[in-house]
């Protein structure tokens, strides 16, 4: 009996391993990435209902079931791509001000295929205020963002899920991120 319940807890906390297929999609002109065949372009609507941001995304996809996003934003501020150590530690002050916590799991210059990329792999939470007259539950999410420079805009590329279903997701947004293309 003994033997079963630790054969249990091998499977229970093994990690999973098998990759869902995936294919190559174009995120804009010269940005491609591979991601799971069921992955969708996100809806105005459902942009609208997730993100709060007066500037569209310039791509966000989802899954079947609508909770996990991958996406790509260029931002207005500009920056020099010899300046990414400078640009780590500002996005990761931003980060850290973003959220009521985070429980950071890699901070760190990542290169992936030739290209440098600020890379920050988290857990956040974010729950109400205490005088918030509507509490809602906390929200626990699992996020990898990359950050690059291409002609001196700042690139976000994210992938977030809610932080239960990170045993699940996380080798699957490391292996779409390990597939990112720039140039």
């Amino acid at each position: 009996m003994n033997f079963v319940w630790i054969l249990f807890g091998c499977l229970l906390f093994a990690p999973i391993t098998d990759l869902p297929k995936m294919k190559k999609v174009k995120l804009t002109d010269g940005i491609t990435a591979q991601m799971p065949e069921d992955f969708r372009p996100m809806t105005d609507d459902e942009i609208a209902q997730r993100y709060f941001t007066y500037r569209k995304p310039v791509a966000l996809f989802t899954d079947r079931q609508a909770v996990v996003d991958f996406g790509l934003n260029i931002s207005t501020t500009t920056w020099k791509y010899e300046d990414l150590h400078i640009l780590k530690s500002f996005y990761k002050a931003s980060i850290l001000q973003m959220f009521t916590s985070v429980n950071m799991i890699k901070e760190e210059i990542e290169e992936i295929n030739g290209r440098k990329y600020a890379a920050f792999e988290f857990i956040s939470e974010v729950r109400s205020e205490p005088n918030a007259i509507v509490k809602t539950a906390p929200k626990i999410n699992y996020t990898y963002l990359l950050y690059t420079v291409v002609g001196e805009k700042v690139h976000i590329i994210n992938f977030t899920c809610p932080a239960a279903n990170r045993r699940v997701w996380q080798p699957i947004a490391q292996a779409i991120m390990k597939t990112l293309k720039i140039g």
